[in-house]
């Protein structure tokens, strides 16, 4: 377990040495993340407020507003991971990442990436119900499902920005991939979901306690609550950059490995071999 751990922490550092190189890269999960959250709240808070009136038609029509606002939020975090996916693939190679020209590889893939929301939506709301109404084996099956449907369909990204190919086909291509090498997906996926999530933890614990600062109600106590608060979002937020930053590139990295047999950019062929195999 520990040399797993190890080894996956070192697939990690070197995803992120591909950032701290080409930093725009970082940027891509950020900006997709705001614009995200921007459309969400901009059709799924009207949505909500109406959902949660009297059973009556306008009900319907903020499920409908709210399902609209996550199917935007939610189309609009893949197509910048496919950007992201299309840059980090000219790193990995030995060129300067063109943001332009991965803009246009987005572009043209927007059939797909629609495609591919709707059927990550229509799993998520799935999950989402077994959840809810499933009890506690509903919410472990859930759970466990969730997880391996993550895991299966993480070559996904990587395959809509370099092969373009329809949303059902990447499944079934990144679930072949997946088989092949489902070790180093576990590794690394593993670690990097870690030490993000362990980060998070963090950023949310100052933010609490700027909270609580601020519930003190004295001068001292409101101004160290904010500087907390402040510091507990940026934290936060920095934690779900790398993650996906590092994701992305990490996932490009596999996607070339396990498709074609070679390691690209700073990953060699022992470093993703040693990670786990299939045996």
């Amino acid at each position: 377990m520990f040399q797993r751990i190890r080894q996956g922490w070192e697939l990690t550092k070197k995803a992120w040495s591909v950032v701290r190189s080409n930093p725009r890269l970082a940027r891509l999960p950020l900006v997709g993340g705001i614009l995200a959250l921007v459309a969400f709240v901009l059709l799924g808070g009207p949505g909500i407020f109406l959902a949660s009136g009297d059973a009556d038609a306008t009900t319907y029509v903020g499920y409908g507003l709210i399902a609209a606002g996550s199917y935007l939020a939610s189309f609009i975090v893949i197509y910048y991971n496919v950007i992201l996916a299309a840059a980090a693939n000219d790193a990995l190679e030995g060129r300067e990442p063109d943001l332009a020209a991965a803009r246009g590889i987005a572009r043209h893939r927007i059939p797909q990436i629609a495609g591919w929301a709707l059927v990550s939506a229509l799993v998520s709301i799935a999950f989402s119900i077994l959840r809810d109404r499933g009890g506690t084996a509903g919410r472990i099956a859930a759970g466990l499902g969730s997880a391996i449907w993550g895991l299966v369909t993480f070559l996904v990204i990587p395959v809509v920005a370099l092969e373009g190919i329809g949303p059902i086909a990447a499944i079934k291509r990144s679930a072949n991939l997946f088989k092949r090498r489902w070790g180093q997906q576990v590794t690394g996926n593993l670690v990097i979901g870690g030490i993000s999530t362990v980060v998070m933890i963090v950023g949310a614990v100052i933010a609490g306690l700027g909270v609580y600062a601020l519930a003190t109600g004295s001068v001292g106590g409101t101004a160290l609550g904010a500087v907390l608060i402040v510091a507990g979002i940026v934290i936060a937020v920095a934690a779900a950059v790398f993650a996906g930053a590092t994701r992305g590139v990490f996932g490009v990295a596999l996607y070339h490995f396990v498709a074609e047999d070679r390691a690209i950019g700073p990953f060699t062929v022992r470093d993703l071999e040693s990670a786990a195999t299939t045996r």
